[in-house]
């Protein structure tokens, strides 16, 4: 699955496991999730679990078994997330349902990601400046700034993009700051 996509798919994107990343999930335009893994079983499972705690505006399905019964399909349905192919949709037809899928949360998020995330100048370069994995007192010294005052710009900026560490912002930072800074 990741090797097709991969090769198919013009979009930046990240593979992660299930249930990771959670807590940075917001920064992204749309959230892939692919659901080989739910069952039909009647207790619901940790993967049920988890998507029904995805907090995101836009939330993609792929390979959702046939047959889910009613109660794990409607609390996903309540929720607005979009069942895109079933585990029977042959290879060509994910991919064309998935480059669609996307491009339309492009179009309806480019509004949203460009309110929300409101970095200043400053800001950027600093993470852009983050990116060469560079310690505070390095870049400090190339912006002329004190460590103190760059350790809180990092503070603003984890806060402002929903990251919680220094790999997390710069992967961050390489998909949504301009490629020509970086």
């Amino acid at each position: 699955m990741f090797s097709l996509i991969s090769e198919s798919l013009p979009f930046n994107w990240e593979k992660s496991d299930f249930g990771k990343q959670k807590h940075c999930l917001k920064t992204y335009e749309a959230i892939v999730v692919n659901c080989f893994a739910l069952t039909s079983k009647s207790t619901p499972s940790a993967e049920f679990n988890y998507l029904k705690g995805i907090e995101h505006s836009r939330v993609l399905l792929i390979n959702v078994p046939n047959d889910l019964p009613a109660h794990i399909t409607a609390p996903l349905e309540e929720r607005k997330f979009t069942f895109l192919c079933d585990s029977r949709t042959g290879q060509q037809e994910l991919i064309r349902k998935l480059t669609s899928g996307l491009q339309n949360s492009r179009v309806q998020g480019d509004g949203d990601s460009r309110s929300r995330l409101l970095l200043t100048k400053r800001e950027q370069q600093i993470l852009t400046q983050l990116t060469t994995g560079e310690p505070n007192s390095i870049i400090a010294s190339r912006l002329h700034l004190s460590e103190h005052t760059v350790k809180n710009h990092m503070y603003n900026i984890f806060r402002k993009i929903g990251v919680k560490n220094r790999l997390q912002a710069s992967n961050w930072a390489k998909l949504n700051l301009q490629m020509e800074k970086i």
